[in-house]
């Protein structure tokens, strides 16, 4: 996450040069870039395992935000990642590639364009609140969607949560080909607020742990729970301050509060 709430520029979770001609200077404006910083990379053993429902955002062949399948042909991410193109850039443009653990090497990889897509009405750039926007595929996906949690109160605050996606792997730098992931904890959102001020609302969860966190590119991404047996969404990665600054949660869009 990169930039101060309120004494430095707030950068958007982006983070990549393909936005540049594409409302760049907008985003510029806003919160933070969530690569994984501090994280693993994912096996392939993992992926095929839990997180083959994460998919890349791309414009122009590059990687630029997260999301997650949800339904066969219905994918969530950030508002934020769609919100400075147009409908025709992102009609024409934007492709989602779903079953590549490596970008680098997309055979097999399943690659769609945008049916349709809906921003949420509710979105707030400058308080990056109601974060959260769907895409409709111009096909099915015959990977596993991931289940979507609706219980407000889950998970409990302490709770054990992961973040994953192609992200900078440190502050200011460069993304990862590779898929990462990373476990951080839940902060109660008065805990989150102290960092942040009133900018935390109930559609938010924050996530901590020192030294790892989401960074630019992982915008859009999951924050999901393990039981177990299966991985939940309860989180799609929003804003922060810097990544993995000492002190500072990451920002999520909670699912609960949402209607996908």
């Amino acid at each position: 996450m990169i930039g101060s709430l309120r004494n430095l520029l707030l950068v958007t979770l982006t983070g990549w040069t393909v936005m540049a001609g594409c409302g760049g200077e907008k985003a510029q404006e806003a919160k933070s870039q969530l690569d994984i910083v501090g994280g693993s990379s994912v096996s392939s053993s993992l992926y095929n395992q839990y997180f083959t429902s994460i998919v890349s955002l791309q414009y122009g062949g590059q990687h630029f935000c997260g999301g997650t399948l949800v339904a066969s042909n219905k994918v969530v991410t950030a508002a934020h990642c769609l919100a400075d193109f147009s409908s025709s850039q992102i009609r024409n443009n934007l492709r989602i590639v779903i079953g590549a653990r490596d970008l680098r090497s997309t055979s097999g990889a399943e690659r769609f364009s945008v049916s349709s897509y809906s921003i949420n009405s509710r979105y707030n750039a400058s308080r990056s609140q109601n974060d959260t926007a769907t895409i409709t595929l111009n096909g099915s996906s015959s990977h596993t969607p991931v289940e979507i949690n609706q219980s407000a109160s889950f998970p409990a605050v302490g709770s054990t949560v992961y973040v994953a996606g192609w992200g900078s792997t440190y502050e200011g730098g460069y993304g990862t080909s590779v898929l990462k992931y990373t476990a951080v904890k839940t902060v109660s959102n008065s805990s989150c607020a102290q960092a942040y001020g009133s900018d935390i609302y109930d559609g938010n969860i924050c996530a901590y742990a020192s030294g790892t966190d989401s960074c630019q590119g992982d915008s859009g991404g999951p924050l999901y729970t393990y039981d177990g047996e299966k991985m939940t969404l309860v989180g799609i990665v929003s804003w922060g301050n810097g990544c993995a600054r000492q002190g500072y949660p990451g920002v999520y869009a909670r699912t609960s509060y949402f209607n996908f």
